[in-house]
């Protein structure tokens, strides 16, 4: 079985774009969603770019969809019920539902399924190979570059250790994990967390072991240039994907403001973002200067 989030192989136009290019165009779509006045077409346009130019069908990533289907719901719920006047009038029902709850709710709830589905495109199209090694090509430290490319399959082996699990639980006639029933389900999730934390670090340690005996640091210690077997670099069709989502995202600011929905952010929050982002590449600079030291 193909896991959440895991690369699924494919010869297709995504597939050959560079990992920056692709990581870009995230970018840009994710400040898009956050500024369009009509959120839920945003999931709709990702999930047809990933159809159709990343030949990966809906059905791949349909456990994902249906679990989305609940948290929005839950979302807007909470909107409806908790917002404002002015209420809708529905018969039967005791409470008041609010209108721009309603309105409010759906946004944020499709806004949320965007950022999901739009790492769906990133993380099935992308080897975690490439990723690191552009990383690695745009300057980062190599153990940094290989962090970033580990941290794009830690997900899917911590949900293969989960489904270890599971089998070894069901084979001893505990069915708590795979059932229906959310409560039972949550208990067979807390019985599951601590081998689950000592799967994955034994796992962690197996690979760090593996990482030694193959000589991971011997390019730093002794001083050599690494040789890398794969052409890692930004072609015409990456610089293209990245003007197009540079207009895209031009388009949408320039909609959002036609249509009076841009958000004003206040002077504070900016000066908090900005000294946020200082913050940020100081303790990246560090942390380099540590790994390199």
């Amino acid at each position: 079985m193909k896991f959440l989030y895991q690369f699924s192989a494919r010869d297709s136009f995504i597939h050959r774009l560079d990992p920056r290019s692709k990581l870009f165009f995230i970018l840009c779509f994710l400040v898009a969603s956050f500024l369009i006045p009509y959120p839920w077409i945003m999931p709709l346009i990702v999930i047809a770019l990933i159809w159709g130019l990343g030949g990966i069908s809906p059905r791949e990533y349909l456990p994902f969809l249906l679990f989305l289907l609940p948290l929005m719901f839950a979302i807007t719920l909470i909107h409806l019920l908790t917002d404002g006047p002015p209420y809708l009038q529905v018969q039967g029902v005791g409470l008041p539902l609010s209108a721009p709850g309603l309105e409010n709710g759906l946004v944020v709830a499709f806004r949320l399924a965007s950022m999901g589905i739009a790492f769906i495109l990133f993380s099935m199209t992308t080897d975690p190979f490439d990723w690191g090694m552009a990383m690695y090509q745009s300057g980062l430290n190599y153990k940094v570059a290989f962090m970033f490319a580990f941290a794009l399959r830690f997900f899917p082996l911590l949900q293969e250790e989960l489904v270890i699990i599971r089998n070894a639980l069901t084979a001893r006639a505990y069915h708590a994990i795979g059932s229906k029933n959310p409560f039972t389900f949550l208990q067979g999730v807390a019985i599951s967390i601590m081998p689950l934390g000592l799967g994955a670090l034994r796992r962690s340690q197996d690979i760090a072991l593996a990482m030694e005996l193959r000589g991971f640091n011997y390019a730093e210690a002794m001083g050599v240039q690494r040789t890398v077997f794969r052409d890692i670099r930004l072609r015409r069709w990456d610089w293209a994907v990245m003007a197009v989502s540079v207009g895209f995202l031009l388009g949408v600011v320039a909609l959002a403001i036609s249509r009076g929905t841009f958000p004003a952010i206040a002077t504070s929050w900016l000066i908090f973002l900005g000294l946020l982002a200082v913050l940020l590449a100081v303790v990246a600079w560090f942390i380099s200067r540590a790994i390199k030291g």
